[in-house]
């Protein structure tokens, strides 16, 4: 008998101390709520804020999507959009010439043109007439045999240029 007071007591102290946890347990959840809340609170904020940062690049019908976005992967979205800002569209520019048309010009020395590297028209040919450089017709007429012989034959290139060079009498 005295073992089964023994648990009579000790289950209802048990009984009490499960309530108990069960009750801080559902004050923590409670906590718990109020936090989510409020950082989804300052999310929406925050993604309000960084939208309308973006407003120069970002058009009114985009702003839920691009809402979105920043609430999904802040870093990426914000990454894309300063990317997105630093092309200038064509809106943009006559925006900024009509912006500096009211700001007065400031007196700019002229800078010279730069001067290209190098200019094809004023290049003199390497050679000025065909073959007159020692031989430059004469490889182009090998090689050129060549490659009708590894096409008609099925040869490598280097069978058949060893083959045009001994057709031409050029074997070095």
């Amino acid at each position: 008998m005295g073992e089964e007071l023994k648990t009579a007591e000790g289950g209802a102290g048990q009984e009490d101390r499960v309530k108990s946890l069960e009750d801080a347990l559902g004050l923590e959840k409670a906590k718990n709520e109020v936090l989510m809340e409020q950082i989804l609170k300052s999310e929406n904020t925050l993604a309000e804020k960084d939208v309308e940062g973006f407003a120069d690049v970002i058009p009114n019908e985009d702003r839920d999507f691009w809402r979105g976005q920043l609430l999904d992967n802040r870093e990426a979205t914000v990454g894309i959009l300063n990317r997105m800002r630093g092309r200038v569209t064509p809106a943009a520019k006559t925006e900024a010439a009509a912006a500096a048309a009211a700001v007065p010009p400031v007196a700019v020395p002229p800078v010279a043109a730069p001067k290209p590297l190098h200019n094809r028209e004023t290049a003199k040919p390497a050679v000025a007439e065909k073959g007159a450089a020692g031989g430059g017709d004469k490889a182009a007429k090998i090689r050129n045999r060549a490659q009708e012989i590894a096409r008609k034959d099925g040869r490598s290139f280097t069978v058949a240029f060893r083959c045009a060079e001994q057709e031409f009498g050029a074997t070095s």
